[in-house]
């Protein structure tokens, strides 16, 4: 959106997906002005209530609204009722978009969404909120774009627009699995960095969103849970085999925070990392590990 550059704050940059967080400052009975998307765009209000009025005419938008936004597309918009209306904003590059929600008509090169505004749909706001909640506890930046191309798909779904066909669907499953076996390469060589969904797919010869189903499908796991394991496996060998301290471990395999890799390490494990590093193997055996705090 062009509503001025102060009350957007950029809150995530996740490859495949920006994210932003817009807080609108006018007041109620705000003069309009006539505004022009610049890039291709699904906002979610998250509160507020506000006129929008586009060539396909007036719409109030409120809590749950969703605006679809195609380059250069003009709009206005309203506070008859309201002012301070908060927006959240999800930008992925057109060549993804393009695939989740089909291509754009023909002769209409970058218009991607027909109809530039959702009611609320109960399955988009709650991955608005999933989003926002990764964002706030700082969660994997995978996750963040797999909330991202999840939110597009519905919106071509509640559209009724096709997605483009994937060329690897109708490939041998050799192929899939070639690729699939690129990705685990590649997170087994960077599982200490903040990987990307779309590093992993381009490893794997596929799309995003074909690329987390076919993974899914080969390993049982998504992206996102095999680079958190293969951490705390990494993190077993160090707890057992040294005596460096839980901290530097936790960040030499990869995790952020201390708190992360506790909370991760006692939910695959079933005990802290503490208490296995202390643990006998006959503590093991009897299950006496299981329940124990994250200490």
């Amino acid at each position: 959106m062009s509503r001025g550059p102060s009350p957007q704050r950029k809150l995530a940059h996740a490859g495949l997906v920006r994210v932003f967080d817009y807080q609108c400052p006018a007041s109620k009975g705000a003069k309009v002005e006539p505004e022009q998307f610049t890039d291709t765009s699904i906002t979610v209000v998250r509160s507020g209530v506000f006129g929008f009025r586009s060539d396909h005419g007036a719409r109030l938008l409120t809590a749950g609204s969703a605006m679809l936004a195609n380059p250069g597309q003009q709009y206005e918009i309203s506070h008859e009722h309201a002012g301070g209306d908060r927006c959240v904003i999800f930008r992925m590059d057109e060549a993804t978009l393009e695939r989740l929600v089909g291509p754009p008509p023909r002769g209409e090169p970058r218009r991607y969404f027909a109809r530039p505004v959702l009611p609320p749909v109960p399955r988009i706001e709650a991955l608005r909120r999933l989003a926002e909640q990764c964002l706030a506890s700082q969660g994997p930046l995978m996750e963040l774009e797999a909330l991202g191309l999840a939110l597009a798909k519905e919106v071509g779904a509640q559209l009724g627009r096709a997605p483009k066909r994937e060329e690897s669907s109708v490939a041998p499953s050799r192929l899939a699995r070639d690729g699939v076996h690129a990705a685990l390469a590649a997170i087994e060589r960077g599982s200490t960095e903040e990987l990307s969904l779309g590093d992993l797919a381009r490893a794997a010869g596929m799309s995003p969103y074909h690329f987390l189903r076919v993974f899914k499908r080969e390993t049982g796991l998504t992206p996102h849970q095999f680079l958190m394991r293969t951490r705390v496996l990494h993190a077993l060998a160090l707890l057992r085999d040294t005596q460096r301290p839980v901290t530097e471990i936790a960040f030499d395999v990869g995790f952020g925070d201390l708190s992360n890799f506790i909370n991760t390490f006692r939910r695959e494990l079933g005990c802290s990392p503490r208490a296995f590093r202390t643990a006998t193997p006959g503590d093991w055996a009897a299950g006496h590990l299981l329940g124990q705090g994250a200490q």
